[in-house]
């Protein structure tokens, strides 16, 4: 199974939000990081055929989509970022009506809604309208609809927004254990939902792909780029000018700083045994 992106293009006007992205993807947990603006929700949209593509071509298993149509959107799930639930209708109606539309029979959808119910954490709550739903709610909703059907693509644009700490673990879990056999995409903000799961990790900037590797590779490449160092308080905005500074903790009753570049003050110790992906955002996307 092979997903491929070759010189995919998005402009509006003199604006390009995605700028001739070329990748493969294939079975397997791909996380999609990059700031506001980086082009991974314009990338999804693509991929979903929600927005037109300026130029470029996306196959699946060698065809275009646009040329699959109905057959591709029978393979795919997709979770959008954006709430656009029926608030009229309970979580059981509403997954009963997307299954439909999926064309899943409907033995079977009710066996799926099930399960999906309880992984969401939502059985509890299945008769009632989402109106009254929380934000993160809705966001466990969005996430079983786009699980309806057994889909071999899946699409995640911020799953986990608006949980809890428990139930990002619990569904960042339920995730990982359903990527066998399926391409999943994952776009966020919260690193640490992909830094433990994820095959691959993308890094997406100004409409570009600035990397693509494993978070091994990616945390072994800034070994010699962070370091920490102690400051005094009134030098902290003078650091945080001059350098990426990602943490400001105290460490025996004095103020240390964690600071990421290629520039970093001849003090301090490198810190080779403690990195994350949060330093490998830093340094390849953090400004």
């Amino acid at each position: 199974m092979k997903l491929e992106l070759i010189g995919l293009t998005k402009k509006y006007g003199s604006f390009t939000a995605l700028d001739r992205v070329n990748i493969t993807f294939t079975e397997g947990i791909y996380g999609i990081l990059g700031a506001n603006g980086a082009g991974k929700s314009t990338m999804m949209n693509l991929l979903t055929d929600n927005l037109s593509r300026t130029q470029g071509q996306i196959l699946f298993n060698g065809t275009d989509i646009l040329q699959l149509g109905r057959n591709f959107r029978r393979v795919l799930g997709y979770m959008p970022q954006q709430q656009g639930c029926y608030d009229h209708m309970t979580a059981q109606t509403f997954l009963s009506y997307m299954a439909d539309l999926k064309g899943v029979p409907k033995r079977r959808a009710r066996a799926e809604i099930d399960r999906l119910l309880a992984v969401t954490n939502l059985r509890s709550a299945r008769h009632r309208k989402l109106g009254g739903f929380s934000g993160g709610m809705k966001q466990r909703v969005l996430l079983a609809q786009a699980l309806l059907g057994n889909p071999k693509v899946v699409i995640l644009d911020e799953p986990t927004a608006g949980l809890d700490p428990k139930e990002r673990i619990r569904i960042r879990n339920f995730i990982s254990s359903m990527s066998r056999r399926r391409i999943i995409l994952l776009a966020t903000h919260i690193v640490s939902d992909i830094e433990s799961i994820a095959d691959q990790i993308l890094m997406m900037k100004r409409g570009r792909v600035v990397g693509l590797a494993t978070p091994a590779q990616l945390v072994e490449s800034v070994a010699d780029k962070v370091k920490e160092l102690p400051c005094d308080p009134e030098d902290l905005e003078w650091f945080q000018r001059r350098y990426k500074v990602g943490n400001v903790f105290q460490r025996g009753g004095q103020t240390w700083v964690r600071v990421v570049g290629d520039d970093l003050p001849w003090e301090g110790n490198f810190v080779p045994d403690h990195l994350s992906l949060e330093d490998v955002y830093l340094y390849y996307l953090g400004g």
